[in-house]
């Protein structure tokens, strides 16, 4: 599908008037970004966005209640050019401050230096992937069954199964994990809601095969065991039934 890059429509709206290009996904995400940051890399969260939306490039959205309520409760994807060195010009200088002034939902945010549209998804080099999946779990599958993707404790299949990957209930990180567990985050600024989102995203893209690599695979091994879609299905049971399921 291909996209065309607008002037930001809102620029009267205050969380958004830094941005000053846009694009329209699907009428359910929109993409905007900070001037500096190039048009190739906005089309590719673009892109991004649209594949993962719609698997089989059909140019509708694989779930009518996915769509349904992205649309509704306003679904954004910020671009900005810096990470905790803002451009002078820049109303928030972090994800928190913009979070504040918008009304809509945003997931997640994608900074200048993460995007890489020659390795699109590829660990360490681009994490556009990763971020407009955390934005489309938030603002749609935890939103529409949150007897499977609660992010709380006890509250879903997936904050069950979560336990049972890092081997224990842990509502704070734990000094050390138990060996049992395959997921290891040990983000202390991450809550366990934080962690439940992430674990979402890890289940994901194993059960993709995005991560299925000798250098992606070294390299996340103290986080996540799972790089293969062999071992995420024989290993995880729980999501990777959640995941194949086509009601989800």
């Amino acid at each position: 599908m291909c996209f065309d890059i607008e002037e930001n429509p809102n620029q009267e709206i205050q969380a958004l008037s830094l941005f000053s290009k846009y694009v329209n996904v699907f009428d359910c995400i929109h993409i905007y970004a900070e001037q500096s940051i190039s048009d190739q890399k906005v089309l590719h969260a673009a892109a991004i966005a649209a594949e993962l939306l719609d698997n089989d490039e059909d140019g509708s959205i694989d779930d009518i209640n996915v769509q349904n309520t992205l649309t509704s409760i306003q679904t954004v994807m910020p671009l900005f050019a810096y990470e905790g060195s803002p451009a002078e010009d820049m109303l928030f200088d972090n994800f928190e401050s913009f979070m504040e002034n918008n009304n809509g939902c945003a997931g997640a945010v994608l900074y200048n230096n993460e995007i890489d549209p020659s390795s699109p998804g590829f660990w360490g080099e681009d994490a556009s992937v990763e971020e407009i999946l955390h934005t489309i779990n938030t603002c749609s599958q935890v939103e529409i069954y949150p007897d499977v993707f609660g992010l709380d404790p006890n509250s879903s299949e997936m904050s069950d199964a979560m336990d049972v990957a890092r081997g224990g209930q842990f509502l704070t990180i734990p000094d050390q994990y138990p060996e049992e567990g395959w997921y290891h985050y040990d983000d202390w600024t991450c809550d366990y809601e934080c962690m439940a989102i992430e674990y979402l995203y890890w289940c994901e893209v194993s059960y993709m095969g995005i991560l299925d690599d000798i250098q992606t695979c070294n390299g996340i091994d103290n986080e996540w065991e799972l790089c293969t879609p062999e071992l995420f299905e024989s290993t995880d049971v729980i999501m990777h039934s959640i995941i194949e399921n086509p009601i989800y």
